[in-house]
């Protein structure tokens, strides 16, 4: 949500868009959200989407290989990779998020590349916010929706914008192993006059 509050606070046409949905789905549910409004929200997804791939719960994750298995060579100057049982392997979510071969200017923050057109395109391996198949995250439809109802009624009375102690461009911290701000997450919320 921090991620998400920073993308928002440094890319106000994104929130301003997104704030224009947000009033579009009051309006269509009689100013009360609902599930089935937040779920029809095609540009918040698209927001919450992109924040995950620029800015994923965690850096990597690891899994234990229950049988022997090769990966064959790719090109013929590579070796077979030979991986015996119980060898642990560490999956680099973040490095894979930001690789320019899966995600062209991977630094830049663009909700259009979660657009119905563009998602199609994305290769599902390479998107992996809460991990993939059996192993993946039982709480993700929760955590998207709780983020998806916390932007909604912030941006619905705020706008987020940076103030003096905002860190811009955000540097990740070298001394956690989670993905955090160096000196913090600092926003100020500014009040929308109707």
């Amino acid at each position: 949500m921090c991620f998400t509050a920073y993308e928002l606070a440094t890319n106000p046409d994104v929130q301003d868009k997104l704030r224009a949905e947000i009033h579009a789905t009051l309006e269509e549910c009689g100013d009360k959200l609902t599930y089935d409004g937040l779920l029809k929200m095609k540009y918040m997804d698209m927001v919450v989407s992109e924040s995950l791939r620029k800015w994923p719960n965690e850096a990597a994750v690891d899994r234990v290989c229950n049988k022997p298995y090769t990966i064959n060579p790719a090109t013929p100057e590579e070796k077979p990779l030979y991986l015996e049982k119980g060898a642990v392997l560490w999956l680099p979510i973040f490095a894979i998020h930001r690789d320019p071969q899966y995600y062209p200017d991977p630094d830049r923050f663009d909700p259009e590349r979660f657009n119905d057109e563009n998602k199609g395109k994305i290769n599902p391996y390479t998107y992996c916010p809460f991990g993939l198949g059996p192993r993946n995250c039982i709480g993700s439809r929760f955590a998207l929706l709780e983020t998806k109802i916390i932007f909604f009624y912030i941006l619905q009375h705020f706008e987020l914008v940076p103030v003096e102690k905002s860190q811009i461009p955000l540097k990740i911290s070298k001394t956690s192993v989670n993905m955090i701000s160096e000196g913090g997450f600092w926003f100020g919320l500014k009040r929308i006059k109707k």
